[in-house]
């Protein structure tokens, strides 16, 4: 039912250490654990090297959600040092190409960015596209790829994909939420926008410990708190033998020797709409604790059935996600 490789945890590549901002107010872990709603039971056998899930609400009926707990041996700041220096890219073998965006971005930041041996393919998908189909993508992204005929080469469609991406990537740094572009299908648009600002609303308690990163994650680029750390970058990936293009923003924030850091992948090239994940970083005895919810918008989970395909879907994402994290941890030292 979901084809995609939905990667959450990818966040943790965004990190990277910036000065203390103002007004975060991070609990300790067991504070923060019995907060949430984790029994003793449960953060006992976090602290012993469980994952853990929790319990979130959706906040659409395209909504999949997910959320865990797990303990790794680095300090927070250690943790994020070693992702920064690839731990991921070791851990995730479904990587193709990815870049990280620095400074003002240029068509050229997607330069490495091409459909590789089934180059054909690919680049046929995007000339035959229409609203409804596979691909995700804006009417006017439509209309180009139209206009290139269906003998394009190619070498000739990449380099039209790494000019929309480029479109998409200033027009959210410029506009934020509002300039993301809305997918066109057969009934309408899907507003990327209105399911990340969905997201953000049902994030309460991110909402009651840190307000400043709440309310810039709903008005971004405006709001930005002192000392927030933004990365950009793109990702070429299989998910499920589907190659998948994901353009992400990542926010950090630390407080003192806490970390709270997000991912919003505000633009997916098919099989989900986006998807924003939040994590909290505490330390505790034996290293760190890391509270993780994922929230991904997908229409594979509307129409008849949609409870039923929502559960299923979350099931899914939440074990492909379990599988990454036990990597995570065994990975981190």
């Amino acid at each position: 039912m979901i084809r995609s490789r939905l990667v959450g945890a990818a966040l943790l590549l965004f990190l990277a250490a910036t000065a203390r901002p103002a007004a975060a107010q991070v609990p300790d872990a067991a504070t923060l654990l019995t907060d949430i709603g984790f029994s003793a039971d449960q953060i006992a056998k976090i602290k012993a090297g469980s994952i853990i899930h929790g319990d979130i609400k959706a906040s659409t009926e395209r909504e999949l959600v997910v959320a865990f707990a797990f303990q790794v041996k680095p300090s927070p700041t250690d943790l994020v040092n070693q992702l920064r220096k690839g731990l991921m890219d070791r851990t995730d073998s479904n990587t193709i190409a990815f870049q990280l965006i620095q400074g003002a971005p240029t068509v050229d930041a997607f330069a490495k960015l091409t459909f590789g041996p089934n180059a054909a393919k690919q680049a046929g998908a995007y000339l035959s596209a229409a609203p409804g189909t596979d691909l995700n993508l804006s009417s006017a992204e439509i209309g180009t790829f139209t206009a290139l005929g269906r003998g394009a080469q190619p070498a000739a469609v990449e380099q039209a994909v790494r000019s929309a991406l480029l479109a998409r990537l200033q027009a959210y740094q410029t506009k934020g939420l509002a300039g993301i572009a809305p997918y066109a299908r057969s009934d309408g648009q899907r507003s990327v926008g209105d399911e990340l600002r969905s997201a953000t609303k049902a994030t309460k308690r991110l909402q009651s410990l840190v307000p400043h990163a709440y309310q810039f994650l709903l008005d971004y680029p405006a709001g930005r708190p002192q000392g927030t750390d933004e990365t950009f970058r793109w990702t070429y990936f299989n998910a499920h033998d589907v190659p998948t293009i994901a353009l992400t923003q990542g926010l950090a924030m630390p407080d003192g020797d806490a970390w709270i850091v997000s991912q919003r992948q505000f633009y997916v090239s098919t099989g989900y709409n986006c998807e924003q994940a939040i994590a909290a970083f505490l330390p505790m005895q034996g290293g760190t604790l890391v509270v993780y919810s994922n929230r991904t918008s997908t229409d594979q989970v509307m129409g008849w059935g949609g409870g039923m395909k929502r559960d299923i879907g979350s099931k899914l994402l939440a074990s492909q996600l379990e599988d990454l994290f036990g990597k995570i941890q065994g990975g981190a030292k």
